[in-house]
């Protein structure tokens, strides 16, 4: 073989790697390949010539056009990218929208924990609580506030004892069985949750477990045995519900309707404060 006849073949060689723009410049590369194996000089300068038109149009072309991938439909493993951490306040007002009644701080940190792998410390509720009322002074725009539970008596806010501000006033306001009440329903509702998880997601399953079976030592019945039968609690729980729910529901909507009828909305979610309370007795 003479060896300009070589030479036009490692060219080529060299054309068909890297022309990789597209198809076009493949088959061009593939022509001039045979064109020299075939002693054809002229049509091989004329394909390479042609080739370099091609490659020079496909410089020019803009950088930010978007690139066509044709390739056959595939199903990809996913690395699992954890999601950035919620803020506080959204970690409680989760917390407390699927409790579902007004909660002490530590219960909405010991569930927040459990639920949701993110600890609140309970001493930043307090400036949460400062952060929210200055957030609704303020006319932010939020569905939900994270306001205090009040005592149905003279409307005061109750010290650490959450609640949310789309709940109704009835399910926020505090009397002589509501706490018992709402643990009691708590403890029921998260007895539910844990059979759910259990059966879903493991993993939270058993770090709520612990929270539910502390919540449950309180109630007779709900607890027997090294394991926590969830059925048991929530019957448990229910069982001692009901009798005082009949003396705490109507207490508390009593309640509501004095605070409709002698409080705005703004303390209808804050409470008042006792020189306004002793105002409004003088």
């Amino acid at each position: 073989m003479k060896k300009h006849g070589r030479a036009w073949i490692e060219l080529a060689t060299v054309s068909i790697v890297s022309a990789s723009q597209g198809d076009a410049t493949m088959v061009l590369a593939r022509r001039i390949l045979d064109a020299v194996t075939a002693g054809d000089r002229g049509e091989a300068l004329r394909l390479a010539r042609e080739l370099e038109r091609v490659l020079a149009k496909a410089a020019e072309s803009p950088a930010d056009a978007a690139p066509s991938f044709d390739a056959q439909p595939a199903v990809v493993p996913m690395a699992h990218t954890p999601s950035p951490a919620r803020s506080a306040r959204q970690v409680v007002a989760g917390a407390l929208a699927e409790i579902g009644v007004a909660c002490r701080a530590r219960v909405v940190t010991d569930y927040a924990q459990a639920r949701f792998g993110q600890r609140v410390e309970p001493r930043t509720l307090a400036a949460l609580r400062r952060d929210e009322r200055r957030a609704w002074d303020k006319s932010s725009a939020r569905p939900t506030y994270i306001v205090p539970a009040l005592e149905g008596r003279y409307f005061q806010p109750v010290r650490g004892l959450l609640t949310l501000s789309d709940w109704p006033l009835e399910r926020r306001l505090i009397g002589p069985w509501s706490e018992r009440a709402d643990h009691l329903a708590a403890t029921a509702q998260l007895a539910r949750q844990l059979a759910w998880l259990s059966e879903r997601d493991t993993t939270v399953a058993g770090r709520l477990a612990p929270v539910v079976a502390e919540m449950a030592a309180s109630i007779p019945g709900a607890v027997d045995g090294p394991g926590l039968d969830t059925a048991r609690v929530e019957g448990a729980a229910q069982a001692e519900l009901g009798p005082l729910a009949e003396r705490d529901e109507p207490w508390r909507r009593e309640a509501a309707a004095r605070a409709r009828g002698q409080l705005p909305r703004e303390q209808q979610l804050w409470g008042v404060t006792v020189g306004a309370v002793a105002g409004s007795e003088a």
